[in-house]
């Protein structure tokens, strides 16, 4: 029979096991908030979008990370650097999501307070795209996903409950009013697909461009928007998940990791990559909490990208990078 002490040995060591391939890229000094990452058409980065406004890029292990580009025409960096606040937010930016288009090599970036963005291959003050939507300015944006073929970009709203940045307080609310949108690059037009979401904070657009999941943060699912088919402009749930669903992104084979959070009676949060296939089923599951056991938010996003797991986080100073 085992004892007390050789349980907790065992424990540690197989947390050894699955966390022993971790290495963390850190962000310039006092620097935090890496929620989302993007790689350029040419392999570089990755870029991070960081808590006090900027997206900032990997240039290597010698130089590290430099900005890149800033959201807010109002930010200076005596007021924003270094900063990680929903007030100071307000002014200086929070960037969110990123994806470049790869016809043009432009990045595309949704911020939670100033809307949709662009921003050239020389990077800085991104130019505003879209900021609302029949008049009324967005309440939060959050993740962005383009079919890079139809020339479309697909964005969320998660709503005004987001403006908290409290975990604790958004999955306790019963807020549904984000909203799913599409804006069209060729004819700059931007289209409402889909209301009442509950929290929404990922999106990702499948492999063969039928259909769209969109991570429903309170009630713990994956809902499916259809794109194509005959059951196009109609949603379901793709998944439910044992926790809180973050962002995803789908892999060069098709799968989606989702980072998924789930609070425990005491700190820290439960944090945990999933892939999922294409049926929604769980294939595989990475735990996170170890490295991010000092996070009062958990981990926000798991990437794939050339055999590495790019992790973000709401408050840490490093991107995470793991072997998959």
């Amino acid at each position: 029979m085992l004892t007390i002490f050789q349980i907790w040995i065992l424990l540690n060591v197989s947390n050894y096991f699955v966390h022993c391939g971790f290495s963390p890229l850190r962000l310039p000094k006092k620097t935090s908030g890496p929620d989302s990452a993007a790689f350029d058409p040419k392999g570089g980065g990755p870029y991070a979008c960081v808590g006090d406004g900027r997206v900032v890029k990997y240039e290597g292990p010698n130089v590290g990370f430099t900005e890149f580009a800033t959201t807010s025409p109002n930010r200076t960096k005596i007021r924003c650097d270094g900063t990680n606040d929903p007030i100071s937010q307000q002014i200086c930016g929070r960037p969110l999501g990123l994806e470049f288009y790869t016809r043009t090599g432009d990045l595309y970036i949704t911020d939670a307070f100033y809307g949709l963005l662009v921003v050239g291959q020389s990077g800085g003050l991104a130019r505003p795209v879209v900021t609302s939507f029949e008049g009324k300015p967005f309440a939060f944006l959050n993740s962005l996903a383009i079919d890079q073929e139809r020339r479309m970009i697909y964005f969320i709203d998660s709503g005004a409950v987001f403006r908290f940045r409290n975990r604790v307080t958004i999955l306790r609310s019963t807020d549904a009013t984000g909203r799913l949108f599409q804006y069209d690059i060729r004819r700059n037009q931007t289209t409402l697909l889909l209301s009442g979401l509950s929290g929404p904070a990922g999106i990702a657009l499948s492999r063969d461009k039928s259909y769209l999941l969109v991570s429903e943060l309170i009630p713990g699912r994956i809902r499916r928007f259809w794109l194509t088919g005959p059951k196009t402009n109609t949603s379901d749930v793709f998944a439910k998940v044992d926790g809180n669903p973050d962002n995803i992104k789908r892999t060069v084979s098709g799968d989606f990791w989702v980072a998924v959070v789930k609070l425990n009676i005491l700190p820290p949060f439960i944090s945990r990559g999933q892939r999922l296939d294409q049926l929604g089923q769980v294939i595989e599951t990475r735990d996170f909490t170890a490295q991010y056991r000092l996070s009062p938010a958990g981990i926000s996003e798991v990437q794939e990208y050339k055999g590495k797991l790019y992790v973000g986080s709401l408050d840490q100073n490093f991107v995470g990078v793991y072997n998959v």
